[in-house]
């Protein structure tokens, strides 16, 4: 009696061990055959966007670490379900299945809304690593170091690391991708020599450099005459470059002022949020 206990023991730790050893492998076949799809669809929409002339190396690491995370979470469930196939028929399979979807979209909504916007960025370009954005939802700026598919990893200013679940990400404010920088500059002159000041600084704007993109503007925001006028000269510079525009119109505006005797009350630039 003793040895038929032992003997359906052993035989049970070996089908245990058998099937524990054929789902192992079956697991690391599906991430192997995950990582070689990952592999391929990277460089099918490599070589897409570079037929379209849009390509650059952040988009394509940050397009491989999104492929490689979905691919990864398919391979992980295809083996488990093939684990489980080993020890039970199609039907409790399916059954089980049902209820475990059922159960897990239930209980793991904010978990399955991070993978479903992990997708919505791997088709779509809004933001890639080394671009510095703006989490609208959250309020948190910094550069993009790592996107998976269901987190985003940002620097910020002050060095913290920032980790924003993608089911938060709503809207996005991308710097590095501006057409333009605000390179606005705000003075206030006497009201009487008021025409002499804005003939200079027509003279001034005329030739604003190369690196702004219209010509500039000259206008009162407050729209008020008393003793002084405030002014702002409206200018657009290449993206980036604002701080450069704005220091050489600044001194160009304070020697064409001094030398005919006119001298700005004050002279400012726009809040920090303008020079990004």
């Amino acid at each position: 009696m003793a040895s038929k206990l032992f003997d359906q023991l052993v035989n049970a730790l070996l089908l245990f061990f058998s099937y524990l050893l054929i789902g192992m492998v079956g697991l690391l076949l599906f991430v192997l055959i995950g990582r070689i799809l990952a592999w391929i669809i990277w460089r099918l929409a490599y070589y897409r966007r570079r037929l379209r002339g849009r390509v650059s190396e952040q988009r394509s690491v940050t397009l491989r670490q999104l492929i490689v995370s979905l691919m990864n979470a398919l391979a992980v469930l295809l083996g488990t379900i093939f684990m489980l196939s080993l020890v039970t028929t199609p039907a409790a399979l399916t059954t089980a299945l049902g209820l475990f979807s059922a159960g897990l979209g239930f209980a793991a909504r904010p978990f399955i809304s991070d993978v479903m916007c992990g997708i919505q960025l791997l088709l779509q370009d809004q933001f890639t690593i080394g671009e510095k954005v703006e989490i609208g939802g959250r309020n948190v700026i910094g550069v993009v170091e790592q996107v998976s598919l269901t987190r985003t990893l940002l620097r910020g200013d002050d060095g913290e690391l920032w980790t924003v679940p993608n089911g938060d990400i709503r809207t996005i404010r991308n710097f590095t991708r501006g057409s333009f920088s605000a390179a606005h500059i705000h003075l206030t002159i006497p009201t009487a020599r008021l025409d002499e000041g804005l003939s200079i600084l027509q003279s001034i704007i005329a030739d604003p450099g190369p690196d702004v993109f219209e010509a500039p503007e000259i206008i009162s925001e407050a729209g008020q005459i008393s003793e002084t006028t405030e002014l702002m000269l409206k200018v657009k510079a290449q993206h980036g470059m604002a701080p450069q525009v704005r220091r050489r119109l600044l001194e160009r505006i304070y020697a064409a002022l001094d030398e005919h005797n006119i001298f700005p009350l004050s002279a400012d630039s726009d809040p920090p949020s303008s020079k990004l």
